[in-house]
């Protein structure tokens, strides 16, 4: 297994670069699953799995100490291997009201109340690293900066990231956090893959997905990414496998541009050896930028066939090639 350094206040964190994503957890995924998923995970060689307050939840729109399926189970899981010292966890809060997605929550209220109701869902002391999940572009960095460096300095979380923050509103937030002494966000999360989409196509602006603009400024301050839907939510493997994509999928994926990269795919797995899946994966772990990605796999077979990859590296160039 390839590791990714994250920064954090008390020393470095070394988080696999293949992520078990715990999304739908004691929801689509049943409990006995996801803890059979994430045991083949870490007997396979991972070590970081990566939820959310919103993750598992009933979608309802009272977010304040709602219940998340997912995090619970992540938790009951931890204590009931004994592991939580072996493993990065990974949880999100901020995220906005689901049922009035104009309602913004990237407040320290919001910020501090999430996290406490995570921290007692997945049974813990503290999170490794902790994700604000949404931004607010309306709302200036400076407090939500000084929210997160108290928590870092409680001990309740290690390390502080930004999802679907633009690059531009985490290097603002970072120079803040430079010129006032302040923990800086270590590590970004947006969607990432060889199929191209847009937050347009998934029905929701407040997402960020990598684009021209986004990997340039990304090249420039090198701060880590991990990359969400990162195998495109299946669709180079469902097509390689003569399957139909599922409405949501094709809706997010599915154009000509993306019909000539899974040709690209479908020549490098002839080249390789290697499945949709795992170059997928390859694209992701290779990349010149410092990156992790994050797998779902509802099945051990999937996890299986993703993890088998975990070594398999490309070029910079094959890499550049797969999306031009």
């Amino acid at each position: 297994m390839k590791f990714l350094d994250v920064q954090a206040a008390d020393g470095v964190i070394r988080m696999a670069k293949i992520v078990k994503g715990a999304d739908h957890f004691g929801e689509s995924i049943s409990e006995e699953t996801a803890f059979a998923l994430m045991d083949r995970y870490v007997a396979l060689g991972g070590n970081s799995i990566d939820v959310a307050r919103i993750y598992g939840k009933i979608r309802c729109g009272d977010m304040e100490g709602a219940y998340a399926h997912s995090e619970g189970v992540v938790g009951r899981w931890m204590k009931a291997r004994g592991n939580r010292d072996k493993i990065v966890l990974i949880t999100k809060g901020a995220h906005h009201n689901m049922n009035h997605p104009a309602e913004k929550r990237v407040t320290p209220e919001c910020i501090r109340s999430d996290l406490e109701t995570s921290l007692k869902e997945l049974g813990v002391g503290h999170v490794d690293i902790y994700f604000l999940h949404r931004d607010d572009p309306t709302k200036p960095v400076g407090p939500i900066i000084d929210c997160l460096d108290e928590l870092v300095k409680a001990g309740k979380i290690r390390a502080a990231g930004a999802s679907n923050w633009t690059a531009a509103r985490i290097d603002e937030a970072n120079a803040y956090a430079k010129a006032h002494g302040k923990t800086p966000f270590a590590v970004s999360q947006i969607q990432w893959s060889i199929a191209r989409t847009t937050p347009e196509l998934w029905g929701d602006p407040s997402l960020v997905t990598m684009n021209e603009a986004e990997y340039a400024a990304y090249q420039k301050n090198q701060i880590p990414v991990m990359a969400y839907a990162s195998q495109s939510a299946g669709y180079f493997s469902k097509l390689s496998a003569g399957q139909e994509l599922k409405p949501r999928v094709a809706l997010r994926f599915d154009s000509p541009e993306n019909r000539e990269r899974f040709e690209q795919v479908m020549a490098l797995c002839a080249r390789t050896g290697k499945t949709a899946a795992q170059i997928s994966l390859a694209y992701i772990l290779s990349n010149p930028l410092p990156a992790a990605a994050i797998v779902g796999c509802s099945t051990v077979e999937q996890l299986e066939d993703s993890m088998a990859g975990m070594d398999f590296a490309l070029d910079a160039k094959t890499c550049m090639e797969l999306v031009e």
